[in-house]
Parts: structure tokens; sequence; C-alpha cells
């Protein structure tokens, strides 16, 4: 067991020294006794100035605060040969202050010009700003932590963890042309016309009459593939109302019901919660209730449509409806680390500063990032694969991904993308065995 001495116990540093455990496969435990931490016998670190130790580090405040205070982020010196970040206000670098910092998502309860869908953008962040978006760096710190505790008590007992692969998949249209009902269908012809959309009006009408196969609905090749490479996959569905950004089909329709019950049947499925949730809260509860009554059984898990969720309204929503896990953790803009790390963490409320039950999986890769936001070619795209991979393999991460059935479907913009997803699960395989 490795002890933790500290001037004071607070609720932030014990959280971080729980990932810290978690991470590392340590058992960690805090004391703010000098007697009980020089009585201690195996591993033990110093988190203060007033007490020296084998290994000592030095504290920074951002731990035994109970506010929210808003500091500047800097680049700081190499650290055993990792990167660093470091307070404005300080000129030292704390492995455990600072992975605090990103995992807590503290920049994003400050003051920020939002995007056009009121979310954090990512060029707001320490990360992005200093060119540390690509790595892992809270399970590099920790990690690296660990090691320094094993190399002066190589006793202690560790067992980190292994490269992990969760593939999660959007459902926001299940059926590009199908089951949208009549005048849904007809307003897409309409476009079409107006647009001189020849190809995809006369694809509408061939898939009417039974001519060929909707593109959006490739769930057999899913369940193929998926089952090939034994990848692990979390589904989200939206059973919202229709609107602007809600484009889903209505949720009693018979064959879409049916759709859910059988990915259910073989994988796992979430709540998406609407684009209009964020604006009326209150339909967040429908719509989960609505996807329980489908699958008959009580769903825990989740991700935002759109990726918006603020901080710490939405996550505090999610637990008030029993949700207990969230995946929006990524960039639609960005592929990389949004919180710094390659792992799943528990939610800490700044406002209320406390740990929370609700887990967030993060994701690290989009599937309309390389193609869209950097303008990658599928070399480039499958490149960006391999970086990523590497880079959660060489911690013992977990890495998840986002893609959505429509990304998949060989369809328009998404012709020959297919490719980089089998790339993909192929790659990751590799990296589990």
């Amino acid at each position: 067991m490795i002890l933790f001495y500290s001037d004071q116990k607070t609720p932030r540093l014990e959280y971080i020294l729980h990932l810290f455990g978690e991470l590392s496969g340590a058992q960690t435990n805090l004391t703010d006794s000098v007697e009980t931490f020089n009585n201690h016998l195996g591993a033990k670190i110093s988190y203060s100035n007033n007490l020296e130790a084998p290994i000592t580090l030095a504290p920074s405040s951002l731990l035994f605060e109970d506010k929210i205070e808003f500091r500047d982020i800097l680049k700081g010196s190499p650290w055993y040969g990792l990167p660093t970040l470091l307070f404005e206000t300080e000129n030292f670098f704390d492995p455990l202050a600072m992975s605090f910092y990103l995992v807590s998502r503290y920049e994003e309860y400050g003051n920020f010009t939002p995007d056009a869908h009121n979310r954090f953008p990512a060029e707001s962040s320490c990360l992005v700003k200093t060119g540390l978006i690509q790595k892992p760096l809270v399970n590099l710190w920790l990690n690296r932590l660990a090691d320094l505790i094993k190399d002066r008590y190589p006793e202690t007992d560790f067992k980190p963890r292994r490269f992990e692969f969760l593939s999660t998949i959007d459902i926001d249209q299940a059926w590009k042309f199908k089951n949208k009902g009549v005048l849904r269908w007809l307003k897409g012809l309409a476009k079409e016309i107006k647009d001189r959309d020849w190809v995809c009006a006369k694809e509408r009408f061939q898939i009417l009459f039974g001519k060929g196969e909707d593109p959006f609905f490739n769930f057999e090749w899913q369940n193929r593939i998926h089952e090939y490479f034994a990848v692990r996959v979390q589904y989200f569905f939206q059973v919202g109302d229709y609107g602007q950004f809600d484009k889903n089909i209505r949720y009693t329709n018979h064959s879409f019901r049916k759709l859910i019950r059988e990915m259910n049947d073989k994988h796992s499925v979430g709540i998406h919660p609407s684009y209009q949730s964020n604006s009326y809260p209150e339909k967040i509860a429908s719509e989960l209730k609505r996807l329980q009554d489908i699958i008959g059984a009580k769903i825990k898990v989740s991700r935002q449509h759109y990726l918006i969720h603020t901080f710490p309204e939405t996550y505090q929503r999610l637990l008030d409806i029993g949700i207990t896990e969230d995946h929006t953790m990524g960039y639609s803009t960005h592929s990389g680390f949004r919180a710094g790390i390659a792992a799943p963490f528990h939610f800490f409320d700044l406002t209320k500063n406390v740990s929370t039950e609700l887990i967030l999986v993060p994701f690290c890769l989009m599937d309309i990032t390389p193609m869209h936001y950097d303008q990658l070619v599928l070399q480039g795209a499958k490149n960006k694969i391999d970086d990523l991979i590497w880079e959660v393999q060489q911690v013992g991460g977990l890495m998840a991904t986002l893609w959505h059935n429509e990304s998949i479907s060989e369809d328009g913009r998404w012709k020959g993308w297919r490719e980089m997803y089998e790339y993909l699960l192929e790659k990751a395989a590799q990296a589990n065995r």
C-alpha cells in the first residue's frame, strides 16, 4: 500500500489519489498524521513542503482549495522526459494538481466564447493552445509517478492496465430514405430537385420500389465486422422529437423499435439525448423512458447529441435521471484527449467540490474529424489512427472512438471511408493482443 502524506485531507486530493490508484493498480491511502506516515513501512510520498521523505512532491494550492479560482496555464520544462503544464502563478510542476485540473475540466467552468452550438471550443483548451492535445498527459504523468515509486520501493504491488478498445456508434438517422413518413420523404425529394441532386433523387425512388438498399441501414455489416474483430461496441440511439438538428426516425416506428431491440441483444444501447433537450431539460427524462420502454430494461449510459454539454449542469441532470456513465468527453473538431486522459474517470463537480458516481468515458477520435476538419485523405486518416493507438498503447489506456452508421455507409462524402473503420478495428485488435 502506498501512503501519501499531506498537511490536510481534501476532496480534491483524495479524488486524484484514487485516480492514481485506478491507473496504476496500486492501493493508496492518505494521512495527515506525521506519526502514521513515519511509522509506515511501505512506499510513502510526502505531498507537503513541511515534511521531507524519500519521494516528495511540491504541492500546488489547487488541491487544497474548495472554490473555483481561474488560472492561466503555460507549457513547462520536461519532467523526467515528459511534457508538462504549469499554473502561471507557480513556477513548478505538480503532477497531481495538473492532472486534477485536466480531468475535472476546470477550464470549462470559466468564461469562454462558445461555438455556434454553445459548446466549449477546442481552441479555448490549454491542451490545444500548447499543442499537447494528442498526448494522454494524465496517464503519462501518473504512470511516471508509479515508476518513481517502483524504483524507490520495488516491493510495491502494481497492477498496471493494458490497452483496451471501445467502438461507440451514434444512430442519428437509422435510415436515409425509409421509415420517415410521407411528408418527410416528399420534403427530401423537393430539396433534391431544388438542388438538382438527381443521383440522390434516383436512389430515393429505387429504394422506394425495392430496387436498392438504404445506405444508412448497414447494421448487418456492422454486426459481422464487430464479431470478426471481437470488438466491444456501445450504441447510442436518439429517440427525441423531430427538429432542426434531430432527424431520427419516430420512436413509435415498428422497424426502428425492432432495430433498437436487436442491437441491444447483441451489444449495449444507451440514450442519445436530443439537441432540443439542452434547451428543455425535462425532455431528457421522457426520452430515456421511451428508450427503456423499447428495450424493456433500465438504461444507465448516455452521450449528448452534437456533444453539447455544459459544466456542471449537464452532468448534474444526467445524475438526476439515473445515468451513471457518459461518453460525451471529446471534440468533433480535434482528435486527441480533451481531458488529457485515456481512461474512464469519475466526474468531479467543482461547484460542490465533490466526486460523483457518474463515470466519464472519453473518446479520442470522431469520424468527422480527419475527413472534414483535418482535411485528410484516407492514408492520412490511417496515419492518425496509428498515432493515437500508439499513444494509448504506451500508457495502457482505453481508446474509445465515435462513429455513425452514416460514416460507414459508403454514401456521398463518406465514399471510401468504410475502409478507415475496418483499418481502425484491425489495428486495435492487433494492439490488444
